[in-house]
């Protein structure tokens, strides 16, 4: 039952960030990366504990979450801050495929997602020009 939970709040998130495909590329790239990052961040713990796979299925999730992520940073236009977000990316999943402790992949994943909030926000419809 609690796969089915996660599976069902994963296409929820996922099905709120379409709005997102009216945004520009970068905003939304940027949007679902941090809804990705956000659930690595809540469920990597459900996947390793002790350096040790202890939900197969979940851990496969965070792999591919992970590599989504990068793919989905490594997409964004040409910026400053491009760079740094996806070395940061890469040490996630660098991370993740060590079984680094929960603690530390989800203190990754938030950061990652405060940075990926950033064009989420310069893009708002709310502001006048992008920051």
């Amino acid at each position: 039952m609690r796969p089915l939970l996660r599976l069902l709040a994963l296409l929820f998130a996922m099905g709120l960030a379409s709005p997102a495909l009216a945004q520009s590329p970068s905003a939304s790239e940027a949007q679902v990366a941090w809804r990705l990052l956000d659930y690595v961040a809540v469920d990597y713990a459900g996947a390793v504990a002790n350096g040790e796979v202890v939900n197969p299925a979940e851990y496969g999730e965070m792999i591919e979450f992970s590599s989504q992520i990068r793919t989905r940073l490594d997409a964004l236009p040409a910026n400053p801050a491009k760079a740094g977000l996806v070395r940061d990316a890469e040490t996630l999943q660098a991370a993740i495929r060590n079984k680094a402790d929960p603690r530390v992949v989800g203190d990754q994943a938030k950061a990652l997602a405060a940075r990926c909030s950033r064009p989420i926000r310069a893009r708002s419809p709310h502001r006048s020009r992008p920051i």
